[in-house]
């Protein structure tokens, strides 16, 4: 979230915040797996893989933070970590396993990004027979959707709704001297 966070008040324009997000997730997505793995030993996987899960979950959670804020403005800034941090990380089963949850929970959990996030690790590092392909479409749905999203913020600012740099700016249109 921090990369999505920090990519949409960075970087002014949606089609340079979707190449931001491509960046921030190869980079996060090399350098986190070799910290893991070299410095506490906890990944057991291929390092390509795991660092394909990573890379994939950083863009799954930040493209829909930019995607949001190219539709929205800056309150979109809130948007994504509301949905992320409290309402889904709750039911998303990183914490304890998905079937402790009440009910369905632990499912529903499963569709947003902190809880197919927090398995393909553990399936690809320590299970890599199990069958983890619904959580790797869901993080790719989820990075599309995001991706999409910064795409058509973009069509509304550049159709003349509002310019970039007048919809990043927090106070409204900043007018020229005369």
């Amino acid at each position: 979230m921090i990369g999505g966070i920090a990519i949409s008040i960075a970087v002014i324009g949606a089609l340079r915040r979707v190449l931001a997000v491509i960046v921030n997730s190869a980079v996060g997505g090399v350098l986190l797996p070799g910290i893991l793995d070299g410095w506490f030993g906890v990944l057991q996987g291929d390092f390509w893989v795991e660092s394909a899960v990573i890379a994939l979950a950083l863009a799954a959670v930040a493209a829909p933070i930019t995607g949001v804020v190219a539709l929205i403005g800056r309150a979109g800034i809130a948007v994504g970590p509301i949905v992320m941090m409290l309402f889904a990380n709750p039911i998303s089963g990183a914490a304890m396993p998905r079937e402790f949850l009440p009910g369905v929970w632990g499912q529903i959990g499963q569709w947003f990004p902190p809880g197919a996030a927090a398995n393909l690790p553990r399936d690809v590092s320590y299970f890599p027979q199990a069958d983890a392909s619904f959580s790797w479409l869901v993080l790719a749905a989820w990075t599309v959707g995001g991706l999409l999203l910064s795409v058509i913020g973009h069509f509304r600012t550049a159709g003349g709704a509002e310019p970039d740099e007048l919809a990043t700016h927090e106070d409204g249109p900043v007018l020229a001297a005369v």
